[in-house]
């Protein structure tokens, strides 16, 4: 019930979004908002896999977290398809999922925070182990 209500609220905004688009840049402009958006979205999707390659390197260099790693590309995803979608109140939302800001806040809306820290704890055997770390440098130039 509730995804019908969502849907009709999406229906009814988009409705309206377009006819005051369509009102201020008349029935063409519309049409070449909806052409350029679905071309930019396109581009978006062909082009998504350098994208998250990119993304991938700061993942590596511990740049970002993997969450934040998935979240950016699930919502430039998303974003690429709303652009596709016809209608301005889509491209709208989709332009503003391609924004990492606001896609984050969205993440942290949707995707609740893992606040349960897991710890292992084993007993203690009494036992002491002493360990110390000796750094050999090695000097190339004598030989």
């Amino acid at each position: 019930m509730m995804g019908i209500i969502y849907f009709l609220v999406y229906l009814f905004l988009e409705i309206l979004f377009s006819y005051e688009f369509a009102k201020i840049f008349t029935p063409f402009g519309l049409f070449l908002e909806v052409l350029i958006s679905a071309g930019v979205g396109v581009y978006i999707l062909r082009t998504l896999h350098f994208s998250l390659a990119v993304e991938m390197q700061r993942v590596l260099r511990r740049e970002i977290t993997e969450e934040e790693f998935v979240t950016s590309g699930l919502f430039k995803l998303i974003g690429a398809f709303l652009l596709i979608i016809p209608g301005v109140f889509s491209d709208i939302v989709g332009i503003l999922f391609l924004f990492e800001p606001f896609a984050r806040w969205v993440a942290r809306k949707i995707f609740p925070q893992n606040t349960h820290r897991y710890h292992y704890h084993k007993e203690d055997d009494g036992e002491i182990i002493d360990v110390e770390i000796v750094e050999i440098i090695e000097d190339n130039s004598k030989k």
